[in-house]
């Protein structure tokens, strides 16, 4: 059998067996001749056949029966309302409409349906093929899943076809469930889409890209300019730079944080991320990503940075926002003749006693209302900064004058010497100040921190509340402490120490009856250290705690040693100094039981000296101290009486065994009797509170007999001898 198509080629018997069966977006399937039929999947199918006459239905039916396909079942519908029903009712495989004469009811029906998907094969029967091209490009524009022919259907192409559309519908469900799913991982990582096709330049942004910048849909053209002429001018390189190393291969994607300009003419930060997609020969054509907006993030890492710069406190800046504000200030003031500034060191006095007195937590509250004060007594324009702890550091730009900052200064002074309200107590504090200018040609911010904090420490020095200038031998001073510190740390790892001993004798009869341990440091170089010199630094350093563990160690070695070689019923003292710190340490009591018994020491023999200013300052931990001293058999003695606390009335409170006597009392004794009133007021004190004196720094004969007229039963000095090594002590015993 033959016919002529529309094309005028004349049909074949071998063109049957390949219809011409049409999809969206497809056009003619190949001829079946040059391939081998498709084998449809079998399985069960029910398939609904939409169209007026019953002998369609029933040619249809025969049809799929004569190829054998009995596992396809074939109901009819004879209007589109009908199959409406039938799909809402009854799962189907597959809808065959057939057109007739007119598409009103396809129209309808597509129209109608509101059922899920279903492949819906157009076979049209109207037979003029003069508008077969239009009526199949319509049908498939409505939703056909193909177009048949009637006059070319046939048991095995429709089966075909049923399946094939089946198989299409699965596809596209498959794709559009993953578009969807792409969809919603976009909307729901909230990131803008961008597509950059290379070769024209051309760039397509997605409705969110241009939302994170503020912009309508249509707001933006689609060229690349729209993105890189919004980047941030510090960023531009960046981002093109990377965007080069992942075209060039370099990088295996894109990734790059910048800012971005948005509608507002404020710029947000975002991270650009793509993939190139390149050409069979390796050259880039396209380019595809995200754009994520980071600002929040970036605001939250800005506040936390910020707040780290921040004193929680005082809300003053910390040490490194002053030392940036320093350094810029030390710039502009090399760079221009007209530009000067002044920095401060404000040190509050004695800060560690005060909060121990008042409750750290009201020390917290006295320095932040102090921040307060130190504020308001600059001009808005300078910095206050809270240094460390107890240091606050202030920054005067366009101030070179020592005396314009010394005005400030003064203004600081008398602001923080008001009384502070805290917590329901007043207290009173005062500050150290040092001063220096830029006058002095500063290159380094942490040269003018060292120069004003020596000044500041030159304040405390000589007697707090008070401002000091910056000198060049503050400097050298500081400079030589910390050398000191240096050598000092070396030596006690060394073990370069060594004891003196001063004998302490009986006025009346001359009798020796102990020593005091003295220390003394054999500098490799300078040979002995006077203790003047070194004493302090150690205690500043807390290094007296280790020598001073050492001296008591070898100084009660040497009593039970010396008191080994005396006659039997005689005995020897040993008087040895402690610092603050040394009471302090909770191991020291430990140490000092340990002694006692490993050396046997009798009770009293062991004489710890402490100064007036270390009992009142300590005065409830020295209180318990003595209190197990007393338990251990070890006596405790006030060193330099009456030079270092104006009030008596902490002796009640201590149970002393004895006073000594200070030098400078000793000195003024010139056998008159004027001389000797504060003498003897001590000696009166100590009968009356039923303890010994010992006298300190005996040189003369007149004050060894002064001393000895007033009562005074012991002493010490360069009169009797002077403080002399371990190996004079032993020849000195050995001659009695």
């Amino acid at each position: 059998m033959t016919e002529t198509n529309p094309t005028g080629r004349r049909r074949t018997d071998a063109d049957d067996t390949a219809s011409e069966v049409t999809t969206a977006g497809s056009g003619p399937l190949p001829r079946a001749r040059h391939r081998m039929p498709i084998e449809p999947e079998r399985r069960s199918l029910r398939v609904l056949f939409v169209g007026p006459a019953p002998e369609d239905h029933a040619r249809l039916t025969e049809m799929m029966r004569a190829v054998g396909s009995p596992l396809v079942t074939v109901d009819h519908a004879v209007d589109e309302s009908h199959a409406v029903e039938a799909l809402r009712s009854t799962h189907y495989d597959a809808v065959l409409y057939l057109v007739r004469d007119a598409r009103q009811g396809w129209s309808r029906f597509v129209r109608d349906r509101r059922v899920p998907a279903v492949p819906i094969l157009y076979i049209d029967s109207t037979g003029r093929s003069q508008t077969r091209a239009l009526r199949r490009s319509q049908a498939l524009h409505e939703g056909a899943a193909c177009y048949l022919l009637d006059e070319e259907l046939s048991g095995p192409h429709i089966e075909t076809a049923i399946h094939g559309a089946i198989e299409r519908l699965r596809l596209q469900k498959a794709v559009n469930e993953v578009q969807e799913r792409f969809a919603l991982a976009v909307r729901g990582s909230n990131d803008g889409v961008w597509e950059w096709l290379l070769d024209s330049g051309e760039m397509h942004f997605s409705r969110r890209w241009r939302e994170l910048l503020g912009y309508g849909v249509d707001e933006l053209s689609n060229s690349a300019d729209e993105w890189f002429e919004r980047v941030h001018p510090a960023d531009l390189l960046g981002l093109r730079a990377d965007l080069d190393t992942h075209l060039a291969g370099h990088k295996a994607y894109h990734e790059f944080e910048h800012r971005l300009r948005a509608s507002d003419g404020t710029y947000r930060w975002v991270i650009s991320r793509g993939v190139v997609q390149r050409d069979a020969t390796g050259n880039p054509v396209r380019m595809a990503g995200s754009l994520t907006d980071t600002s929040n993030y970036r605001l939250r890492e800005q506040k936390l940075l910020e707040e780290s710069r921040q004193d929680p406190l005082t809300n003053l800046p910390r040490r490194e926002p002053f030392l940036e504000r320093l350094r810029n200030a030390i710039d502009l003031a090399n760079a221009y003749d007209d530009y000067s500034f002044t920095v401060m060191m404000v040190d509050v006095d004695r800060f560690r006693w005060l909060a121990d007195s008042i409750g750290h937590r009201a020390a917290e509250t006295m320095l932040s209302i102090l921040a307060r004060r130190l504020v308001a007594c600059v001009r808005p324009g300078d910095t206050v900064s809270r240094f460390g702890g107890d240091k606050f550091a202030v920054l005067l730009e366009n101030v070179d004058d020592v005396q314009q900052g010394a005005l400030i200064a003064e203004r600081i002074r008398r602001s923080v010497g008001e009384p502070f309200e805290v917590e329901g107590q007043t207290v009173y504090t005062t500050v150290s100040i040092g001063l220096t200018t830029s006058g002095r040609g500063y290159q380094d911010a942490e040269d003018v921190i060292n120069d004003v904090g020596a000044a500041a420490n030159r304040a405390k020095e000589e007697g707090h509340d008070r401002l000091r200038i910056f000198e060049t031998k503050m400097r050298d001073d500081a400079l030589s402490s910390l050398r000191m510190e240096v050598a000092l740390r070396q030596a006690v790892e060394r073990n370069e120490f060594e004891l003196r001993y001063q004998p302490i004798v009986e006025l009346r009869a001359g009798k020796l009856t102990g020593f005091e341990a003295l220390v003394r440091w054999r500098h490799p170089r300078r040979d002995l250290v006077s203790p003047g010199e070194f004493i302090p630094i150690a205690e500043q350093t807390g290094l007296i705690v280790p020598l001073g563990r050492w001296v008591l160690r070898e100084a009660t070695r040497q009593l039970a040693e010396w008191t080994a070689m005396l006659p039997p019923g005689r005995t020897l003292t040993m008087a040895v100094n402690l610092s603050g710190r040394q009471v302090a340490d909770p191991r020291l009591l430990e140490e000092i039981q340990s002694l006692v018994d490993e050396y046997g020491l009798g009770r009293g023999t062991l004489k710890l000296e402490l100064t007036e200013s270390v009992l009142v300052k300590n005065a409830d931990v020295v209180q318990r101290f003595i209190t197990d001293l007393k338990e251990r058999g070890v006596h405790l003695w006030v060193d330099d009486f009456g030079t270092g606390y104006s009030s008596l009335s902490y002796l009640h409170r201590f149970p002393v065994d004895g006073l000594k006597i200070d030098k400078a009392f000793v000195d003024g004794l010139d056998g008159t009797d004027q001389s000797a009133a504060m003498v003897r007021t001590i000696l009166s004190l100590a009968e009356n509170l039923g303890v010994g004196a010992i006298a300190e720094g005996i040189e003369q004969n007149v004050q060894a007999d002064q001393l000895r007229a007033l009562g005074c039963a012991s002493g010490q000095g360069y009169l009797f001898s002077r403080p002399i090594p371990a190996d004079e002590v032993q020849a000195l015993l050995v001659q009695g």
